[in-house]
């Protein structure tokens, strides 16, 4: 396809428009992976194929918000038989779960495939709600996929303490007097909703997709549940609006493969480069880690007056701290220089003082005590050393 057709008015009313639901999924996936609903998310959006299908029959067109209707019913329908088998056998949840969503999906797939092998007039396409196709979509669909999806965030924008509450520490809440179990409906149903939406983007298969990745990907970069939540909005919208130009630039590739594999591509970049959690900062800090035991080894034992302490150590290590002027070469291998024996003695300070401290808390030491020998100042706070320093008869200053 030519990319200016990309440029044309219905075009990019689409493309907003998917991009608005990618948004909201993204954002109610957020709560929803933190309250542990994504799986019930997975058996919604494999129950709408059989509504889809049923709303076909029912009014024999290929009308979008009908469709979408029936594949609302049909994944609240999935979830409600998911409880009941949940409560009324001894069935475990990832069991019920894989039933429901297997049973729905094959009655789907049954109708889908039935209605297009009978050819009935406006079946044509049916078949791609599978894996989403959103060149069907037309201006007045698209409006009712961002209207929708502007509702879904506004509602969560509203219920977005009570919702994080529940989420967290669910008992507390109950006690607290907030209606959980209503909250937590709710949030299954507002999954529902955004699986049912995201059908043009993403397809009955991997509608979960935009629920669950994006989330993934926003919590390697925070710990605020708003910044969470914000996040995983503008990756599942950048997904979804690749997954729309990509599908539109390549003949007969489907959006909801594309939309996976971006927001795939997304949460592998936070997976390696997020400053925090990702692994390029835990390999960095793992050797910070590393290399501040083995300076303190170095140090203590040179100052031990074991010239030849160094040896079978790291290498790098010791030519760091020669470069830092805190060992030179020695009698019989290196000695400490003015600077070296002055962090010797600070390391030998910072031991005492975790030693006191595992003598009187030993839940502060377990806590806070690492094998890098962090100053007790930097980690535990001004009120509870000062505790644990009258405890001890030390007087530690805070």
């Amino acid at each position: 396809m030519n990319p200016a057709s990309l440029l044309t008015h219905n075009t990019l009313v689409v493309a907003i428009a998917v991009g608005a639901v990618g948004m909201a999924a993204g954002m109610v996936g957020a709560l929803a992976v933190l309250r542990r609903r994504a799986l019930a998310g997975d058996a919604a959006a494999h129950g709408t194929l059989a509504g889809v299908a049923l709303a076909f029959l029912a009014t024999g067109r290929r009308d979008l918000p009908w469709l979408l209707l029936g594949g609302l019913a049909t994944a609240l329908a999935t979830l409600a038989a998911l409880v009941l088998i949940r409560r009324w056998t001894r069935t475990r949840d990832d069991a019920a779960t894989a039933l429901v969503l297997g049973v729905s999906f094959g009655a789907g797939v049954a109708l889908v495939t039935g209605i297009t092998a009978r050819g009935l007039p406006d079946s044509a396409g049916l078949e791609q709600f599978l894996l989403g196709h959103t060149a069907a979509v037309t201006a007045r669909d698209a409006l009712l996929l961002t209207a929708c999806a502007a509702a879904a965030i506004a509602l969560l924008v509203l219920g977005l303490k009570e919702v994080t509450l529940v989420a967290f520490d669910d008992a507390f809440a109950a006690a607290a007097g907030w209606p959980v179990a209503l909250i937590d409906l709710l949030l299954v149903g507002l999954v529902a909703v955004m699986v049912v939406v995201g059908l043009p983007a993403a397809g009955a298969v991997l509608v979960t997709a935009l629920l669950v990745i994006p989330p993934v990907a926003a919590r390697q970069w925070t710990d605020r549940v708003p910044a969470l939540v914000a996040l995983a909005g503008a990756i599942g919208a950048g997904a979804a609006l690749v997954g729309v130009v990509v599908s539109g630039l390549v003949s007969g590739l489907s959006t909801g493969p594309v939309v996976v594999l971006a927001c795939a591509a997304a949460c592998g970049v936070s997976v390696v480069a997020a400053p925090e959690r990702g692994w390029l900062a835990r390999r960095r800090r793992a050797r910070a880690v590393h290399a501040a035991w083995e300076e303190g080894r170095i140090l203590t034992r040179l100052e031990a007056g074991r010239p030849d302490a160094v040896a079978g150590g790291d290498a790098a290590i010791l030519r760091q701290m020669i470069l830092a002027g805190l060992v030179e070469p020695g009698v019989g291998g290196f000695r400490l220089t003015a600077a070296g024996r002055a962090r010797a003695v600070e390391r030998t300070r910072r031991l005492a003082a975790w030693e006191s401290i595992l003598a009187v808390a030993p839940d502060d030491a377990r806590a806070f005590l690492t094998i890098d020998l962090p100053d007790p100042a930097t980690v535990i706070d001004a009120a509870r050393r000062a505790e644990i320093g009258r405890a001890a008869g030390l007087g530690m200053t805070p």
